[in-house]
Parts: structure tokens; C-alpha cells; sequence
């Protein structure tokens, strides 16, 4: 969330034999309860726009996936060429929170690698490319985001490019960080979304062009609520699910 990828994300994951795959947290809303959650927040825009994408994935991810996806872990460690690694969405045990953002204390990045001897951390979260180091002068590193980039700085805001990094180890240390940024048609991604008919596709498409996340904008969320209906919309929808 919040695009329009389902099965095919899981799939291209798949073919890859990817030995690792972590949970992060807006995949936790998908095995959430969120009745009492939703209405005691239904007056908050984030709600409706939450619900409207969990129903989304629910109508079109095939179950044998949510069932993949709710045994993955938040977090979890492997070995490579001696040097010892945790992978974490955000911290190994809360993959959620502003922790870990780029300009954060030093102490929080500390804490990612002080309770056990590791090497290398790698987090996601923050959707921000960065390499640090803790105050001992482990290696940090944060991959950015495929999907949604993210930068406060406008003039940063336009490049939409897929974000990833490649970590190279010889029997001695690591040999390289190689940092990349790949183009792909946002145009064909858009077309993908409006065929699926995926909720809040205005919002959706002004994260390509104003590389701005809405998640927290009221006025934004607001209007397109007001304008599709979504609340109520939502509201028939949890009773559906309180009667199920």
C-alpha cells in the first residue's frame, strides 16, 4: 500500500527466490483487527483512506499470499563472508516510528546495532537512500524505496527513480556499496493503477508528480473522501465485516 501492486509484487518476489523477506508495517494493517480500530477513528481521514486500501488488497491479492506474508518476520539476521547482518523494516522489533529518519540522534541508529555484535544493519522504513555508521563504526545502510522515494527538499522531490543498493563482500570485508537509482514508466504504473481501479488515484498520481506522501494531509484526504464517497463507503464496509 498504497499502490496497485498485488499478486505480481508477490510473484516477481517469488521468482527472484528471495530468501529473505520482511513485514513492514502497512502490511501489518492487512492482519490487523481493524473494526474497533476504524470505528474509533472513523471521523480521521487517515481511516477511510487505511480501510479503502485494505479492502483493495483484500479483493485483489490471492490468499495464499496473506497467508505468506503473515509468517514473515519484522526482522531477521544472516551471515556473509563472516560479516554478521540484521535486516529490519525499521527496528528489529517495532517496524514502525520516526526513529531512524536520516537527520535523527545518533543514539537511535546506535540502538539498531547495539544489542548484539552485528557488522552491518539494513533498514527500510524512512524510504531515504543513506549510509552511516554507529558511534563504534558499524555500517548502516538504508536502501530507499523502490515505489515512493521520499525527500522533504523539493528540489530533490522530482526524481522518482527506483531506489536500491548493492552490497559486495570478498573474504576480508565488504568490497563495495554500489547506491542505484533505475527509471521505469510511471506513465504504464499510473495506467496500471486507474485499470485496477485503485482508491485515492488522484493522490496516488501526485506522488509521482509532486513526490509528496498524503498519508497526513487532512485537506488532501478530505477532498477525495468527499468527492468518491469513501466514507460512507467504508462504513458499509465494516459492518459487512461485523456481520461476517
Amino acid at each position: 500500500m498504497p499502490g496497485p501492486g498485488t499478486n505480481s509484487i508477490l510473484e516477481l518476489l517469488d521468482s527472484l527466490n528471495a530468501p529473505i523477506k520482511l513485514r513492514g508495517n502497512w502490511d501489518d494493517f492487512l492482519f490487523e483487527d481493524i473494526l474497533p480500530i476504524s470505528k474509533a477513528y472513523i471521523d480521521e481521514p487517515q481511516t477511510t483512506y487505511i480501510v479503502e486500501l485494505y479492502k483493495y488488497i483484500y479483493n485483489h491479492l490471492d490468499s495464499k499470499y496473506l497467508k505468506e506474508m503473515r509468517q514473515w518476520p519484522i526482522y531477521s539476521q544472516t551471515t556473509i563472508s563472516g560479516f554478521n547482518i540484521v535486516l529490519a523494516h525499521n527496528y528489529p522489533k517495532k517496524n514502525f516510528g520516526h526513529e531512524l529518519l536520516p537527520y535523527a540522534e545518533q543514539k537511535n541508529f546506535d540502538e539498531l546495532l547495539f544489542d548484539k555484535p552485528f557488522d552491518i544493519a539494513i533498514y527500510g522504513h524512512t524510504h531515504h537512500q543513506l549510509m552511516r555508521t554507529s558511534s563504534k563504526d558499524q555500517l548502516i545502510i538504508n536502501p530507499g524505496s523502490i515505489g515512493q522515494p521520499y525527500t522533504a527538499w523539493d528540489k530533490f522531490s522530482a526524481d522518482r527513480r527506483a531506489q536500491y543498493v548493492i552490497l559486495t563482500f570478498d573474504k576480508t570485508s565488504y568490497r563495495g556499496i554500489d547506491f542505484r537509482k533505475v527509471s521505469y514508466s510511471i506513465d504504464d504504473e499510473l495506467a496500471f493503477a486507474k485499470t485496477n481501479e485503485l482508491p485515492f488515484y488522484e493522490l496516488y498520481e501526485r506522488i509521482f508528480t509532486e513526490g509528496k506522501a498524503f498519508t497526513h494531509n487532512n485537506d488532501a484526504l478530505n477532498e477525495i473522501i468527499a468527492k468518491y464517497n469513501y466514507k460512507s463507503d467504508v462504513l458499509t464496509y465494516l459492518k459487512h465485516l461485523e456481520n461476517d
